[in-house]
């Protein structure tokens, strides 16, 4: 097998219909399987339960930006304005990610929670901010596919 190289370059993120690419520096999803193990006389037996997942994304602030993601995922986790009348942080938004390589893709599709993203800064430094969506259970589906 020869070496493949990947990078973030290859990798786009769209979260509730709006593509975030330009403003992420790293994103990450992780399934973590729930598995029992039973000691059974023939010996161990195994059984997944359940398997979570979550994005974690690593990003420029854009929280003074029009239809940036961090006012977005606030809009869906808090509501909109200072009465938060859309607050639905139990409702969850569809997201894709797909990773582009050199003869195949492989695309992820499921649903995450929102979540309010941090706010902060440092002087003159860009305001680099990290958060982690968790996914809805059962939502997550992985393709990959041989490029056209």
């Amino acid at each position: 097998m020869t070496t493949t190289i990947i990078t973030g370059n290859d990798l786009t993120l769209t979260i509730d219909s709006e593509i975030y690419a330009p403003q992420v520096l790293n994103v990450e999803l992780a399934v973590e399987d729930t598995q029992a193990t039973y000691e059974t006389l023939g010996g161990p037996a195994y059984k997944t339960t359940t398997q979570p997942f979550s994005i974690s994304i690593t990003m420029l602030s854009d929280w003074s930006t029009d239809g940036g993601i961090c006012a977005a995922l606030q809009g869906k986790a808090l509501g909109e304005g200072s009465g938060q009348t859309s607050r639905a942080p139990d409702t969850a938004v569809a997201f894709t990610m797909v990773q582009v390589g050199a003869t195949h893709s492989t695309t992820w599709v499921g649903d995450v929670f929102p979540k309010v993203p941090p706010g902060s800064g440092a002087g003159a430094e860009v305001s680099e901010i990290s958060f982690e969506l968790p996914g809805e259970r059962g939502t997550l589906r992985v393709t990959t596919a041989v490029n056209a």
